[in-house]
Formats: structure tokens, sequence, C-alpha cells
């Protein structure tokens, strides 16, 4: 059997997780739905990263940013790149237009975009987006930024007397 592409597993993902989140939007009201749903992807996707034992270098999430788009229309433009910083503008997004047809594009920036936040800070990145395709942004403004390592107390120096 065939391995399915990023867009085929998340929105298999995403046509089961519509009718809990409507569920859970009529019982608790939509901000603590959204909140417990964010909370729940959240983990789960930090755990889904953090088995790749390592931490993501920018070359290699440029590869995989590429990859993300497998199969279908996601056409992007690196605007920078550096060995700390990835800069992606993405001006069409099928993700976005999936989530129109099946009539749940209000749910597409909490079941999809917004799973790359904890994702990014699990692999070592900061990601800053101001802009989605999903709420009709007309793009998205992708810009990852490698965290600095914490300083440890052995890699401090120590002030002398």
């Amino acid at each position: 059997m065939a391995s399915l592409t990023p867009f085929e597993r998340i929105t298999l993902q995403v046509q089961a997780q519509i009718p809990l989140v409507r569920a859970m939007e009529a019982a608790l009201g939509k901000p603590e739905a959204h909140r417990l749903v964010r909370e729940a992807l959240d983990a789960a996707n930090r755990e889904m990263v953090g088995q790749r034992g390592s931490l993501l270098d920018i070359p290699t999430l440029a590869a995989e940013f590429a990859g993300f788009g497998q199969g279908i229309r996601y056409e992007f433009e690196t605007i920078e790149q550096t060995d700390t910083v990835l800069r992606n503008d993405v001006s069409h997004c099928d993700y976005a237009e999936f989530m129109e047809q099946i009539g749940a594009r209000d749910l597409g920036e909490l079941l999809i975009c917004n799973s790359d936040f904890a994702m990014a800070d699990e692999l070592g990145l900061k990601l800053e987006r101001t802009k989605t395709c999903m709420a009709g942004d007309g793009q998205c403004n992708f810009c990852y930024t490698v965290k600095s390592k914490p300083i440890t107390a052995s890699s401090e120096t120590q002030p002398t007397s």
C-alpha cells in the first residue's frame, strides 16, 4: 500500500475532526471548544515531531516545506534563506480550497494552520506568521527562525572577584 501524501493524511484527519469540533462548539461554546482542541492538537503534534529525535535545520526545513505540497497546487516563493532564517510566502494553498469545499473553512486555521507553531517550537524553530490563505489574506507569510540554544550554567562565564 502506498503511503499517503501530507495532503491526503491531513485532509483525512480533518474530516474526522470536524464533527467532533462542531459538537464541542455546541456544548461548550466556540472559545472553550477551540482552546481544548488547540491544546490537544498541539500536544499530539509536539509528540509526533518529537519522535524525530533532533532539531530541524533550515536546509531540511526548506526541503520539507516544499514537500508539504506534494501532489497538490501549493505555490510559494522563498523570500529569504540563510543558515538561521527561512522566509516563504505561499500564494496558493489547496488546503484552504479543500476546507472551503467541505464547508469548514472557519475551522481551517484551528485544525491545519495553527499546528505549524507547536511543531516549529518542538523542532527548535520560532515561527512568525501574520497572514494565511485560510483566513482569506491571499497569502501565508511564513518566517522560521532557528531558536538560539539556551545558555547553561556550565557555558556561562562566571564573574571573578
